[in-house]
């Protein structure tokens, strides 16, 4: 289970699938990413199975980026991390939550 931003960092670097738990935007919620690249700046991510979703077109292909922002601004709770806008975490902030579901394959 990721419980620190290093951790996380490292864990996306294998390529794994994410699922989104929570985030600023409603219909992103449930949605299932597979992570392209992951850097020092942050991670990009595609529908998992959607090569043609604009979200999987998006970057040259490499799908959205999460830009990894500040420890202060991340949560780490049962297998849930959770970037915030603010070091107030509170749901007016979220900007993501997501679960890493597997190692790369």
């Amino acid at each position: 289970m990721i419980k620190n931003l290093s951790q996380l960092k490292k864990a996306l670097k294998a390529n794994p699938r994410l699922e989104i738990t929570g985030h600023c935007q409603s219909d992103y919620v449930g949605q299932v990413r597979r992570v392209t690249l992951a850097n020092s700046v942050g991670f990009y991510s595609v529908m998992d199975g959607q090569p043609d979703h604009k979200i999987s077109r998006a970057n040259q292909g490499r799908g959205s980026v999460l830009y990894w922002s500040n420890a202060p601004f991340w949560t780490f709770r049962d297998g849930v991390c959770s970037l915030f806008s603010h070091e107030d975490h509170t749901q007016e902030h979220l900007i993501m939550a997501f679960r890493v579901l597997d190692d790369a394959t």
